[in-house]
């Protein structure tokens, strides 16, 4: 098996959980967020998260990353996230099948970016607690021919930065695969990068991993 491809060291470089705010212009972000939130029993997004909701967080980490362009896709039946997104500056498009997988969320999303942005954020929302500097840190490796991913301790997380020209295979990926058979296929354009941040894996999707999340959180504050 091939080894991976690392963006190298000065990915694991220290840096601030709040850096000072810098408009990302060529920058953009989908965060698919129409899941049914059955696992959880409730609707997720709308959970509480340290000073607002889950999606509400994710939206406001990255305004502090200075990324604009940002692309919520939501279930027609949450006014009240479309709301929150909104008023958190966010364009909002609904997914009127939710029940499909959340490749279709991504790809409604794709639709609606601004035409300038050299890359792409993926970052779906039941992944709250990732930094605004874990943000800015991947930021800095964009490349629109590449994709790099965060990694912590060796596990691939989340948000993904696809660049421009790995986009168009996203709508090539067969049904029942996910952004996992990009990585596959486009294996050489993919890099990980190594962060200190433990939210690119905290994956929020059931009650006890939504506690954890909490406490995570509390110990950090």
């Amino acid at each position: 098996m091939a080894e991976r491809g690392r963006a190298g060291a000065a990915a694991g470089a220290e840096f601030d959980d709040e850096p000072e705010q810098e408009e990302v212009s060529s920058l953009a972000a989908v965060v698919p967020a129409a899941g049914l939130s059955r696992r959880m029993g409730r609707e997720k997004i709308l959970l509480p998260f340290g000073r607002s909701t889950l999606l509400e967080t994710i939206l406001e980490t990255l305004a502090a990353a200075g990324v604009t362009g940002v692309v919520a896709v939501l279930r027609p039946d949450l006014p009240e996230a479309a709301d929150r997104a909104r008023s958190r500056g966010a364009r909002v498009v609904f997914n009127p099948h939710p029940e499909e997988e959340m490749l279709e969320s991504i790809r409604l999303g794709l639709r609606e970016i601004p035409p300038e942005a050299e890359a792409v954020f993926i970052w779906p929302a039941d992944h709250p607690a990732v930094s605004a500097g874990t943000v800015g840190v991947l930021a800095r490796f964009t490349d629109p021919a590449r994709a790099f991913i965060p990694s912590f301790r060796s596990r691939r997380g989340h948000p993904a930065l696809v660049g421009r020209q790995l986009l168009p295979s996203i709508g090539e990926i067969p049904p029942g695969e996910g952004l996992r058979h990009l990585w596959r296929k486009k294996s050489g354009a993919v890099l990980e990068v190594p962060v200190e941040d433990a939210g690119v894996v905290r994956n929020v999707d059931t009650p006890d991993d939504y506690r954890k999340a909490l406490e995570a959180l509390a110990l950090s504050s």
